[in-house]
């Protein structure tokens, strides 16, 4: 969650239209710890076995990092954020992914995304295109929309109050909530939480900051 508590200094012209809760996924992704140097034995068995049967052409000096993004863990994370937004009154749902470049991964997050609402919340949610054509109609509904990431990030400065519920991947998110905390002051005032389906861990989503002690400069 990130809102603007009055008074903590801020980058930006009006902070106070900030009120974000962002749902990201905190297992796969780039995250998820499945890479090997350049120079290791397993790089060099990927590169050729890519090159060799798939046409691709990586040099010898290609470090290698997989990127898993699941339907499962994809469909458990944006249950839990239309969840939230319903059991919240929150206004909307945006899916934020890269998925018109990384078409099988991100962009089947995005399609994932949209099943789970449709299939699991139909009559609580209405799809972006569809509240526009007729707003009050679907005025009690929840927004579900998505965004391109790099787009995203100029939408949460230019259209910040168009935002509320943002559900996206781990590296995405990671961005992208360290963005929208610079806006209220910093990701001091930003508390996180790691939820599971059994259990939870919540922390500040900054580390103690020793050379900062006794300094008088920390915010806030």
């Amino acid at each position: 969650p990130i809102r603007y508590f009055p008074g903590v200094p801020s980058p930006v012209v009006h902070p106070e239209n900030v009120n974000m809760v962002i749902f990201r996924e905190n297992t796969e992704d780039v995250y998820s710890g499945i890479e090997w140097r350049y120079d290791s034995e397993e790089a060099k068995k990927l590169r050729g076995y890519l090159n060799t049967e798939f046409g691709v052409k990586l040099t010898d000096d290609t470090g290698i990092g997989i990127k898993p993004i699941s339907r499962f863990r994809s469909s458990r994370l944006v249950r839990k954020a239309l969840n939230f937004a319903v059991d919240n009154s929150r206004k909307s749902v945006t899916l934020v992914h890269k998925g018109n470049i990384m078409k099988y991964t991100e962009g089947a997050f995005k399609d994932w995304g949209y099943q789970v609402a449709e299939n699991e919340f139909k009559s609580r949610i209405v799809r972006e295109e569809d509240y526009l054509k007729n707003k009050d109609e679907y005025k009690d509904r929840i927004v579900v929309k998505d965004r391109i990431t790099d787009n995203m990030f100029q939408q949460i400065l230019t259209r910040t109050d168009e935002y509320d519920v943002i559900a996206t991947t781990n590296l995405n998110g990671d961005y992208l909530s360290d963005a929208i905390a610079a806006q209220v002051g910093g990701i001091g005032i930003a508390p996180g939480g790691n939820v599971g389906d059994l259990h939870a861990i919540f922390e500040a989503v900054h580390g103690t900051a020793p050379k900062y002690a006794g300094m008088d400069v920390a915010n806030p």
